[in-house]
């Protein structure tokens, strides 16, 4: 047992998804050391036996083994560390310094095997030390030019409260502002901590939008960070005069749902950052998101079935193959009951914010897809702009054009911010077929 942590009384969800993350995340490390070969080759037999060790875990306590999750997670840490260890500075660094995620979210589970499992993750010295800061042309992006249509805004993630977030938020919305859009739809994480300050300067800032907006709480906004209270749907409240719940918003012949996907749940687990690669401290809430009892079928009620509908929400649905893979998303039942429920309806796509990055992937047996769209808190520092064409629903994501301030942000980030947020599954002009 660790005498670190102890999660035991944590949800049976969580930990099922948390001890799932940890296998897919050995396996894949294992995967990619393989592929560098070399000196790594012995890295990887050591990575496979914490990865099989956890496999065993996950059998013993009567849960699935998530292997389709495995080869995508994997070329996931091929993207952000690099094809060869030498490729990116602090790429193999990063690598190796994963490891701890095992050892902690898994470690309370492994009773006496977590010595030696432990041991095998920090056997791992083939690490790169060099560093160096992004360049400029890095970290700007060329805006791409947009299409005439009627067209709405996703604005996720801003993270007031946040320096970054609180500093980029308003230049965001003066460039929404210039564009002219019909409505702007903000899916989560509008605050950092959850503080009732927080949700009234961000009410503040939206209402500087001149369209009309609709917001929805993700999961940094459910639960106060400074007293850890799920008072997150009253400081909504009382910020923006409603309670938080889904919304079905009209744009030519289609549907936007926004959906509410936050779980108001205490993290019972220990922070996490990735920037940083580095676990400890409190948590505020869950990182997985949640539905309650009713919702799928209410927002199932509440979209017509002969009309196309793009659900617009926090978190991804599964298979969630980035980091954490599995446990950052939708909870797993959740998910499938959402996409159950609108099965027999024109569900054109899915667009998510919560990872901070951009990607398109299926998700669902039905292979429904989902586009996840990078913030304004974090590099690229951006929105997405969604336009009516002859082609479909075209999503553009536009960087803050004011190119000092995102590079006052982003000159000291390190090459890994720009790989993490755009990987090769990222596609910054992506359209939506009707």
């Amino acid at each position: 047992m660790s005498e670190e942590y102890d999660f035991h009384g944590a949800r049976p969800d969580l930990i099922r998804s948390s001890l799932q993350s940890c296998y897919v995340i050995e396996h894949a490390r294992a995967g990619l050391q393989r592929r560098w070969s070399g000196p790594f080759e012995a890295d990887a037999a050591r990575t496979t036996q914490r990865a099989d060790r956890l496999g065993r875990l996950l059998d013993e306590r009567g849960l699935g083994r998530p292997d389709e999750v495995v080869e995508p997670h994997t070329n996931w840490f091929e993207s952000f560390c690099g094809s060869r260890p030498d490729e990116v500075a602090l790429g193999s660094a990063a690598l190796h310094t994963l490891h701890r995620w095992g050892d902690v979210f898994a470690g309370p589970y492994l009773g006496d095997d977590i010595d030696e499992f432990k041991l095998l993750g920090a056997e791992h010295a083939r690490v790169d030390v060099e560093y160096r800061t992004i360049l400029e042309d890095e970290a700007i992006l060329r805006p791409s030019e947009l299409p005439d249509g009627r067209r709405f805004v996703v604005l996720t993630d801003v993270h007031v409260g946040s320096t970054t977030g609180t500093a980029l938020t308003p230049l965001a919305i003066a460039d929404i502002n210039a564009l002219g859009p019909e409505f702007v739809v903000i899916p989560g994480d509008i605050t950092e901590d959850g503080e009732p300050e927080q949700f009234h300067l961000v009410k503040q800032m939206l209402d500087a939008l001149e369209c009309p907006y609709y917001v929805v709480p993700g999961n940094h906004d459910a639960v106060q960070r400074s007293t850890r209270e799920p008072s997150g749907a009253k400081f909504f409240a009382d910020a923006f005069g409603f309670e938080p719940t889904d919304r079905i918003v009209a744009f030519d012949d289609i549907q936007v749902a926004l959906v509410d996907s936050t779980d108001p749940t205490p993290g019972p687990f220990p922070d996490w950052d990735m920037a940083a690669a580095r676990v400890g401290g409190i948590a505020a809430g869950v990182d997985s998101g949640a539905l309650r009892p009713g919702q799928t079928e209410a927002l199932a009620r509440s979209v017509d079935a002969k009309r196309p509908v793009v659900i617009v929400q926090h978190h991804e649905l599964h298979p969630f193959p980035g980091f954490p893979p599995v446990r950052f998303a939708l909870r797993q039942e959740d998910a499938e009951a959402e996409l159950a429920a609108l099965a027999s309806h024109n569900v054109v796509g899915v667009i998510a914010g919560h990872t901070h990055r951009s990607a398109v992937m299926p998700v669902g047996s039905a292979g429904v897809t989902q586009l996840e769209i990078p913030a304004v808190k974090d590099w690229p520092y951006g929105f997405s702009v969604c336009t009516l064409t002859d082609d479909g629903l075209r999503v553009d994501v536009r960087q803050i054009s004011d190119r000092d301030a995102v590079w006052a942000v982003a000159k000291s980030l390190p090459p890994l911010a720009t790989r993490f947020a755009i990987g090769p599954l990222s596609d910054l002009r992506y359209t939506f077929k009707l």
